[in-house]
């Protein structure tokens, strides 16, 4: 009997195990799929009449990529993007952007106080070629830039950019370009496996890259947007990694699964005439117009 006992609490017990895994796996599914359903996208502009501050941001649960320009009176206009992550009441991001001609990379940070951000100002140091901050505990907001937060649909005369020419037929007697050019600018896809797309009526499809030892690329696939990671490998090779994407529903999502699956097989890219060029060896799987912001 003693041990009929023993073996029914052994059962027990197990239950009461299996039970507690199967909730946590619940509740960690439950996590992935509350992050990867926030679809959200973001406008702000500067509070302060005699500065031009803006910045578009789309977010994927923590993580956001998006668009900004600098217009401060009395100093350089700069025109680029930015990929960073929410960290609180904190916005950390980094910036990078065009100033004269030359492309150059520095992080930001901003405090979210109701409809403003404000940007965090502090000691800097270069580290691995890019500005970062020498202690973010030090940083100080309120005393600069305020940026307040409006409808991205009557942002600015428009943080959408409009197209660089691309002069002709992509890779037309153009020796290619390099790296550098894949990050400063937005590439809005204009061919997916041979048929050309209506880039005017039709969903939207882009792609952003950030450097790094592991890049970051973010951007929308139609419907949907998307962020993760990618690598330029020897030989003009590029791999991407695991995107994570929200999952709205939309009509005409053929378009959007092809476009992802395009992005899982590539391994080759070039840029010619300012247009992005992705291939799986050596086949054009979708070409990309250059587009920069005003």
């Amino acid at each position: 009997m003693k041990n009929l006992f023993l073996g029914f609490g052994c059962v027990l017990l197990l239950i009461a195990c299996n039970n507690s895994v199967q909730e946590e796996k619940s509740t960690a599914s439950s996590l992935v799929d509350s992050i990867q359903l926030a679809d959200n996208q973001y406008c702000f502009e500067s509070a302060n009449m005699n500065d031009s501050v803006q910045l578009q941001l789309d977010q994927v649960g923590m993580e956001v990529s998006g668009e900004l320009i600098y217009a401060i009176k009395g100093k350089d206009r700069n025109v680029g993007t930015v990929q960073g992550e929410w960290l609180g009441d904190t916005l950390l991001l980094d910036y990078l952007f065009q100033s004269e001609g030359a492309l150059s990379s520095r992080q930001l940070a901003f405090l979210k106080t109701d409809s403003l951000l404000l940007e965090g100002y502090g000691a800097s140091e270069e580290k691995e070629g890019k500005m970062k901050f020498s202690n973010r505990a030090e940083l100080k907001f309120g005393a600069g830039i305020r940026l307040r937060k409006v409808d991205c649909k009557a942002a600015g005369s428009s943080i959408a950019p409009p197209p660089v020419s691309g002069g002709g037929a992509a890779g037309a007697g153009s020796e290619g370009q390099g790296s550098e050019v894949l990050y400063m600018f937005r590439w809005e896809l204009k061919e997916l496996n041979g048929t050309a797309l209506d880039v005017v009526k039709g969903p939207q499809f882009f792609l952003l890259f950030s450097p790094g030892q592991v890049g970051r690329v973010s951007g929308k696939s139609g419907c949907n947007r998307l962020s993760g990671s990618f690598e330029l490998l020897d030989k003009q090779g590029m791999k991407f990694g695991a995107l994570a994407s929200t999952k709205m529903a939309c009509p005409e999502m053929e378009l959007e699964a092809a476009f992802l699956k395009a992005l899982a097989e590539i391994n080759q890219w070039k840029i010619l005439d300012n247009q992005l060029i992705l291939m799986k060896d050596g086949a054009n799987l979708a070409i990309f117009q250059s587009v920069t912001v005003k």
